[in-house]
């Protein structure tokens, strides 16, 4: 008995590891009724090219020609998202969604049903043709997803407008649930009629907002992946005009962990000159222009400052730790640091006009005579002077 259960669980395996890694042969599902049931996928695909479709056309694409039917029902609850990948970057899939109900086929042949979401807009070059349901929907190439609740079932419609090739498809339902708590100001401890993001780090993947009352309390519905394990990092940003954000990190485990938690923000107002108390300084390794770790926050919390006040201005002070007169070396390493700091927020979108840029070698060292090696970090940094906001 034993024995037949492996058997079985190592035949369930290899298929599914079979329908993940190699082209899965999607002919035969050009019609509601031949519908390919995918429900135990969370990724499905790569596939062949959809079949060309015969003379009657019962799809409502504008240009129907190689489709492809997916049915899926959900087991959990949640926000519904997916990508829709081409094989070919140029190919332009358009697609249909639709909840199922009784009779599903032949009321939609009758035209008796509406998609929950369409899109048939040209392929998006900076997408890479992908489309599909996401938070970062502009209503060209993706869609806003949905709520959807566990034992639901979906009907997916794909179309390739091109005889190319086939597709992948991602499908993910996000977790959904509530956290609360206030915005204050650090300094006084008086509320802060602050904005809210919770976003994934480095994607656009989750961007959701919100708002704090008069009195600095909120509450917020997010989302964050099912899966504890998987490799997204998310921010929670309390912003304000005029004010530093408060920016917390979550890996996905973390963030699974919030639900009906209270997460409180404080806010740094922003002043002219260096801020280096309510900001941070940014700090280099030892001779050279490398920016060690511990500063990357400092450095993620600049760039989302400048992004989120769009007048603010800097000056990028570059510092070296050597002997007093500076060296040309130093006065060269001194303003190569600002220039590193620089290239990150214009790599991030920053205007370069809104960022200058000076190397003091070790004019201003804060340790003039470190005697430890700590001392000798603080003198190698970057600190970030305010001039307009």
């Amino acid at each position: 008995m034993k024995r037949i259960i492996f058997f079985a669980i190592a035949l369930m395996f290899s298929i599914s590891l079979s329908f993940s890694q190699e082209i899965v042969d999607i002919k035969g599902t050009s019609t509601c009724e031949q519908a390919l049931d995918i429900s135990i996928f969370k990724r499905f695909g790569p596939t062949t090219a959809p079949q060309k479709y015969g003379t009657e056309n019962p799809l409502n694409f504008e240009r129907a020609k190689y489709p492809a039917w997916y049915k899926f029902t959900l087991t959990e609850n949640g926000v519904l998202t997916f990508d829709i990948i081409p094989t070919n970057v140029t190919d332009n899939y358009d697609f249909m969604l639709f909840k199922a109900e009784e009779n599903f086929c032949t009321k939609y042949k009758n035209g008796q049903l509406a998609p929950l979401r369409t899109c048939f807009g040209a392929s998006d070059s900076k997408r890479f043709g992908q489309t599909g349901l996401s938070y970062a929907y502009d209503n060209v190439s993706y869609m806003q997803p949905i709520e959807v609740s566990k034992g639901e079932t979906y009907y997916l419609a794909l179309n390739n407008d091109f005889l190319g090739g086939g597709h992948t498809l991602v499908i993910n339902v996000l977790r959904t649930f509530m956290v609360k708590g206030t915005v204050n100001n650090i300094k006084n401890e008086n509320p802060v009629k602050a904005a809210l993001i919770w976003q994934t780090m480095y994607s656009d993947n989750i961007r959701i907002t919100e708002n704090a009352d008069k009195k600095g309390d909120y509450k917020m519905k997010i989302a964050v992946n099912n899966f504890s394990n998987t490799f997204p990092k998310y921010e929670f940003i309390a912003h304000a005009e005029n004010y530093f954000p408060d920016v917390k990190v979550f890996s996905t485990a973390e963030a699974n962990e919030l639900e009906n938690q209270i997460v409180n923000f404080n806010l740094n107002k922003i002043k002219k000159g260096t801020n280096n108390e309510n900001l941070g300084v940014i700090y280099f390794e030892p001779n050279e222009h490398s920016i060690v770790p511990e500063s990357n926050t400092t450095m993620r919390k600049l760039l989302i400052t400048m992004q989120l006040n769009p007048k603010t201005e800097v000056i990028l002070e570059g510092h070296t730790n050597g002997l007093y007169p500076s060296t040309e070396v130093d006065l060269v390493l001194s303003e190569t640091r600002s220039k590193i700091v620089k290239t990150y927020l214009t790599d991030n979108g920053i205007a370069p006009e809104r960022i200058e840029v000076r190397g003091y070698g070790s004019e201003h060292e804060v340790y003039p005579t470190p005697r430890t090696e700590e001392e000798e970090g603080f003198n190698r940094r970057v600190e970030v002077n305010f001039v307009k906001f």
